[in-house]
């Protein structure tokens, strides 16, 4: 039976599910679903489901259709969906209520449980068929307009739908069972060919649309409404068509981003039309909540909101504007449990708003956040404020403002001093984290021995469970270990990282693409193999498969097939020059034209333009250098801005560009900058550091090939005097020795090239050429466990712990 809709009535779900309910059951369903994204996101099944079998209000169905899900979230979610339909068991609310007040775990979650029972308690249920009902205080009482009766919300002969209820995202449709639903709708997302836009013309939107957030109110959905989502058409058929079972993972999950998204979208229009209820808020929106909490996945929501920028619409800083209004009217001393929430809210906020590259939105809701934990002066805030500094000193890292990320360090060690200075503070606070974006900053300031100990010290503290963590800190420890050109320490660190991040997250997942890069940049730097090449092509098919617009991540993705191209001398083809461009072209998309990380895909176009040159005609020659030379002057600007005209940065490229001119013949100008490179590297970085060393050994190859071998004598045995051992054979070192001979020789100084012979025999002797292939195969092989790979790889706390071990074995 169909009933009219009047204003101010809240609505449970449409009529035909609820007319078999007593009232007190549909007061009961809707405490659950009011409290739904507090229970969601913090129940656990396994605390409370013992007594909800035992009074058979789950059943086998009902627990394998709650195994399904993949997190604690998903199956408390798919739980809260179920208990509705559960209204034939006698009791069943207070069933599920004694549960949560007596859950199976300690006094701390007995103690959250309880908070949550509490909200159920005294969520205020309006009856459904009072006309006189009024929204609380977050109305501030007031009235809304009158709206006259709608008509019956059935469907009709051309098909219209019942009224869509847009925010309860989990909602079973017209009574099809779950599993079919989501079968259905994984085919039914994928539009017509050729329908670029998914219009919600008259024959398939719904004419009312259920606002769901603080409270709920139907409103109508407005007339000629067309989305302006473009549906990757192309993307979702590929995943439908394949049986490959990761393609059907992320067919569902795509799935189910995109009506979200799609929600998001419409809500988004009813407040621009002003026809949302008068004191809605979109961050307060349930869909918004979904969004932010499913942190695993915000990659699938990346390229709707890119599409919706291009039409001018910019639903993030719609919801920046609602967070930042709501925080400002937060008052922290009357509602402590809405200021918790309200902050884990904008953690989230950041971390999306960071990943999608919105660095100056995600600044001003941390700083929101600060002006709302600096009213309050505790234990709890403190500690919460440290995790804000730790996610500032990130967020910073990320955008390449090191100044800033060190004020944020600076911040975080001040909470962390206040926190250990209390008596049951210390080792308190975790570290992890801080030590690895301490490490990233220094890694980019040039400190490289200082970044290695705090990878060190990154790689120990970690936990196991801390997932994110994990794999960041791997990743960062690749670099710091090449940087010290530890090379197999080095690669077992990249090996582990890939298989760990493909183990925690899968193989569709940003944290396995940036596994997959930090492994790239260990296989250009010192493999340079087929096999490296094959790993660089694995993350670019990867990038384009979990992103589907342009990302930074995809633009690095063509960055190391370019490299590894190079590194491998495949220059038959142009192949390496259009994925450096390509690179840049989406770095130039996304990021200011100064922006400092620009200067990353500027280098590597720069080398891409001078190897073609040296393979072009004559003709083509001499502007393919002129190109090279204009990028690599803008990436010196870049450099010399941010990181000063004395850094690692802005050696490296006086370097390129020192042999950019000596491929167009400007000897005087190149022997200039291959100087200052030299001396910059000296002045930044120790005597040993491989770096300074292979700015020296490219200059003395200058002063050799340009016939000046007393230069080039020096230059030479400044390389082998401070090189130190690796292990590991390296061809510029072996090149770099005979240069040193062949010079010598040349000047007719034969007994000190035969010392420098015998120095090369032994050299070669202690450094065999480590010629082991890692194929994209042993990358996907199975994970050690994290914490005895820890065990493992910290050899010399290994070797101690079995010496004293041994000795104390010895004195018993």
């Amino acid at each position: 039976m169909a009933a009219n809709i009047r204003k101010d009535t809240f609505v449970l779900s449409d009529q035909k599910s609820t007319d078999t309910m007593s009232g007190i059951d549909k007061q009961n369903v809707m405490r659950l679903r009011i409290n739904r994204i507090a229970l969601v996101q913090e129940l656990k099944i396994d605390h409370i489901i013992g007594p909800l079998i035992e009074h058979n209000v789950i059943n086998n169905t009902d627990q394998r259709k709650i195994s399904h899900g993949t997190t604690h979230a998903d199956k408390a979610r798919i739980l809260i969906d179920l208990l509705p339909s559960k209204t034939n068991v006698p009791d069943w609310y207070n069933i599920f209520r004694d549960a949560m007040m007596n859950p199976d775990a300690g006094p701390e979650v007995r103690k959250r449980y309880r908070s949550l029972v509490e909200f159920l308690d005294n969520t205020v249920i309006h009856r459904p068929t009072s006309q006189t009902t009024k929204f609380s205080e977050t109305m501030d009482k007031r009235r809304l307009p009158h709206y006259n009766p709608v008509p019956p919300i059935i469907k009709d002969n051309k098909g219209r739908s019942k009224p869509q209820n847009v925010l309860n995202l989990d909602e079973e449709r017209q009574g099809a069972p779950p599993d079919q639903e989501m079968e259905k709708q994984a085919k039914d997302m994928v539009p017509e060919r050729g329908d670029k836009l998914t219009p919600w013309n008259q024959d398939n939107q719904d004419s009312m649309t259920l606002i769901k957030g603080f409270f709920q109110q139907w409103v109508p959905t407005p007339d000629n409404f067309r989305s302006l989502l473009q549906v990757p058409e192309e993307h979702f058929q590929a995943l439908q068509g394949s049986n490959h079972p990761d393609d059907k993972a992320q067919l569902a999950l795509e799935t189910k981003a995109l009506e979200k998204i799609r929600k998001l979208e419409l809500v988004a229009v009813l407040g621009r039309r002003k026809q949302l209820p008068q004191g809605f808020e979109l961050c307060m929106c349930d869909v918004v909540h979904e969004i932010l909490f499913d942190s695993e996945n915000y990659h699938l929501y990346f390229k709707y909101f890119r599409n919706l920028q291009e039409s001018e619409v910019h639903l993030l800083s719609d919801i920046v504007d609602s967070y930042s209004s709501i925080m400002q009217a937060l008052d922290p001393s009357k509602s402590t449990d809405d200021t918790k929430q309200a902050i884990k809210l904008g953690f989230h906020l950041i971390d999306f708003l960071a990943e999608f590259g919105y660095f100056k939105e995600a600044e001003l809701i941390m700083a929101v956040l600060l002006v709302v934990l600096n009213q309050t002066d505790n234990m709890e805030t403190w500690m919460t404020k440290y995790k804000g500094f730790v996610k500032l000193m990130r967020l910073r890292n990320m955008n390449y403002d090191f100044s800033g990320a060190y004020n944020a360090y600076s911040m975080a060690t001040e909470m962390t001093w206040k926190i250990d200075m209390m008596s049951f503070g210390k080792d308190l606070v975790p570290k992890a984290e801080l030590y690895n974006e301490v490490c990233q900053m220094m890694l980019e300031r040039g400190s490289i021995n200082g970044a290695f100990g705090w990878a060190q010290k990154a790689l120990k503290e970690v936990q196991e469970t801390d997932s994110v963590n994990v794999i960041n800190i791997l990743c960062t420890a690749v670099i710091s270990y090449c940087s010290k050109w530890q090379v197999k320490r080095a690669e077992t660190l990249a090996i582990h990282a890939v298989q760990q991040a493909r183990s925690m997250f899968g193989p569709r997942h940003p944290l396995y693409l940036k596994a997959l890069l930090a492994f790239c940049h260990f296989s250009n730097e010192f493999k340079q193999d087929q096999a490296g090449l094959d790993v660089a092509m694995h993350a670019l098919e990867v990038a384009q498969k979990i992103y589907g617009c342009d990302m930074i991540m995809t633009a690095l993705a063509h960055r190391a097939v370019c490299k590894a191209m190079l590194v491998l001398q495949k220059f038959d083809e142009f192949n390496y020059d259009e994925h450096a461009n390509e690179g840049l072209r989406k770095a130039r998309i996304l990021l200011r034209d100064n922006h400092p990380m620009l200067y990353l895909f500027l280098h590597t176009a720069a080398t891409s333009l001078q190897w073609k040159a040296l393979h072009s005609s004559k003709d083509m020659m001499n502007a393919t250098l002129t190109l090279a030379e204009t990028e690599a002057k803008i990436a010196i600007d870049i450099v010399e801005e941010y990181y000063g005209s004395i850094s690692v940065r802005s050696a490296q490229m006086y370097s390129l560009l020192g042999q950019i001119y000596s491929k167009m013949d400007r000897l005087q100008d190149a022997e200039k900058m291959l100087y200052k490179s030299a001396m910059s590297f000296k002045l930044c970085l120790s005597p040993n550091s491989n770096f300074r060393l292979l700015a020296m050994a490219t200059l003395g190859t200058f002063y050799k090939i340009f016939d000046k071998p007393k230069e080039a004598i020096l230059m030479f045995n400044d390389v082998i005097t401070n090189l130190e051992p690796c292990g590991v054979y390296l061809k510029w070192v072996h090149v770099c020795f005979e240069h040193l001979v062949s010079t010598l020789q040349s000047i007719s100084l034969n007994k000190e090239a035969d010392e420098v012979q015998i120095k090369l025999s032994q050299w070669l002797r202690d450094h065999p050429v480590y010629d082991r292939v890692i194929t994209v195969e042993d990358l996907q092989e199975k994970a050690q466990p994290f914490h005895r790979f820890q065990e493992d790889f910290n050899i010399w706390e290994k070797r101690t712990k079995k010496l004293l071990d041994a000795v104390l074995k010895k004195n018993d």
